[in-house]
């Protein structure tokens, strides 16, 4: 093992929010992880992850400044706090997330045909609007200010008047908007959020710990759907091996971590046979002859490799290659199942280690690689049961915080993975509705979802309510009507209910 993979990454204690960083789901999931006791090899090990991506990573954290390279236990941390960086502090060099130029970003058929309006503003500043507006929903409050997570309430001020000075719908008051009446009121809306938001202390330390817990999360969630990526590399570099080996006679088994590679016994020490030589190209020769059956009309003369001399008798060149593809084959077959065997060893790792989502993703390479064997089929389903469960946390205090500022598109999309983690909580299930609905999402599975909830609880007077709002939003206003007089007699009391059932 090298130097360089026996290194303890550890956490920069001066840097705090990392919302500002272009950070992928491999570089937010290492992070996560760095606890300034591990090493490089030993983080892979832990997270299922190959060690070169993990080395990736890393070289990107410390190029930021977000990790340094130590010996020795970690820093302590303030009480309250985690190894992970976390509020923003003023004065630290992070570099500034700007955003992009909205003129950069394509225009749909519906974009072109609000370019085409007849309106009171500028080309330049439509395209402004249009791209601007697309993009509310992906960009953090600091992005959208386009300024550094370190930055102070006199930074956060500037930047707020800057773009209020020209998205801010009373700078063209009296003048024909049309369609961008409600762009430019939608944005200025997120940028007034996002002063007010990064204003105050609370509140922004509140939106920091959210950014974290939201870039771990989906870090983790996008790293698990890779898993079939990282299994196409893995059988493209073992196919390349085999491929290397049969060309060259060699059969070098591939390692295993935790099973000591055997080693041939030296032979017996002799003063008149002289080492084997390797030539090239009596292997090639060997080989061509093996491909062809044993013809040897356009190969040089030279004299037969042990390799040719061990191919069978009497095969014609279809039985050759028959031959040579079966043996291909079959160290294929064994590179697979002794990678399968270390991502196996891997999740085992992770799960001592008390950490279920690095296992289930190892799993599921593991059984990518091994299709057909039901125990480990039966290790990965549980260990993955596991995991869901334990995300469903994170996506809860996700969730609560998307509601608590009417984000019902990430609300809806947090509470759904509460759901594939907790299928008996009733409440989820109707969040996730709720949320849906708000967003102007799928109507079909909001109703299943709403449904789902009524199963699971039918004496909720607010789950029936829900149910009722997704069959109004739907046009199904009898439905609606039937939800609405089943909540009533649950809560008689209730005059929300009574007046919904009225205007319905």
């Amino acid at each position: 093992m090298s130097d360089a993979r026996m290194r303890t990454p550890r956490p920069v204690p001066e840097r705090h929010s990392v919302s500002g960083f272009a950070l992928s789901s491999a570089d937010g999931f290492v992070l996560s992880r760095i606890d300034g006791i591990l090493s490089e090899r030993e983080l892979a090990v832990s997270m299922g992850l190959p060690e070169d991506i993990v080395r990736a990573s890393l070289a990107k954290l410390e190029a930021f400044g977000l990790i340094t390279f130590g010996q020795g236990p970690p820093a302590p941390a303030a009480a309250g706090t985690s190894s992970i960086p976390k509020a923003s502090a003023a004065g630290t060099s992070a570099p500034a997330r700007p955003v992009s130029s909205p003129a950069d970003a394509p225009l749909t058929p519906e974009d072109e045909a609000a370019l085409a309006e007849d309106v009171e503003l500028d080309g330049e500043l439509r395209r402004q609007v249009i791209a601007m507006h697309r993009r509310l929903e992906k960009l953090d409050h600091y992005a959208l200010l386009g300024i550094d997570p370190s930055a102070d309430r006199k930074a956060v001020r500037r930047a707020y008047h800057d773009l209020a000075g020209k998205f801010h719908p009373d700078r063209y008051f009296r003048k024909k908007l049309g369609s961008f009446k409600v762009r430019l009121e939608a944005i200025f809306h997120r940028v007034t959020l996002s002063h007010d938001t990064l204003s105050d202390r609370e509140k922004r330390a509140e939106y920091d710990a959210y950014l974290d817990e939201r870039r771990r999360s989906r870090g983790v969630e996008e790293l698990m759907a890779d898993a079939l990526e990282e299994v196409r590399r893995i059988e493209v570099n073992l196919e390349r091996q085999a491929r290397a080996q049969e060309a060259t006679g060699t059969s070098t088994p591939t390692p295993v971590p935790g099973i000591p590679a055997r080693t041939p016994p030296p032979a017996a020490p002799s003063a008149t046979v002289p080492p084997p030589s390797v030539n090239v190209a009596t292997r090639r020769d060997a080989l061509a002859r093996r491909l062809l059956g044993g013809r040897t009309s356009g190969i040089s003369s030279t004299p037969p490799s042990r390799a040719s001399s061990m191919a069978p008798s009497g095969l014609g060149a279809t039985g050759a290659m028959a031959a040579l593809r079966s043996r291909y084959e079959e160290r294929v077959a064994l590179a697979r199942s002794a990678e399968s065997r270390k991502y196996a060893a891997n999740a085992e790792a992770a799960l001592a280690g008390g950490d279920p989502v690095a296992a289930a993703n190892a799993l599921r390479i593991a059984v990518q690689l091994a299709p057909g064997n039901a125990d480990l089929e039966r290790r990965a389903r549980e260990t993955q049961a596991k995991a869901d469960v334990l995300l469903s946390e994170t996506y809860s205090r996700q969730a609560g915080y998307e509601e608590k500022n009417e984000q019902w598109a990430e609300a809806a999309r947090s509470w759904s993975r509460v759901c594939k983690g907790r299928p008996g909580d009733a409440l989820a299930h109707e969040r996730a509705a709720n949320a849906m609905v708000k967003a102007g999402g799928n109507l079909h599975e909001a109703a299943r979802l709403a449904k789902h909830a009524i199963e699971l609880d039918g004496n909720s007077a607010q789950f029936r309510v829900t149910l009722a709002r997704v069959f109004e939003a739907a046009g199904l206003t009898l439905n609606a009507r039937r939800e609405l007089e089943r909540a009533a007699q649950l809560a008689p009391q209730d005059d929300t209910i009574r007046l919904m059932l009225k205007n319905v």
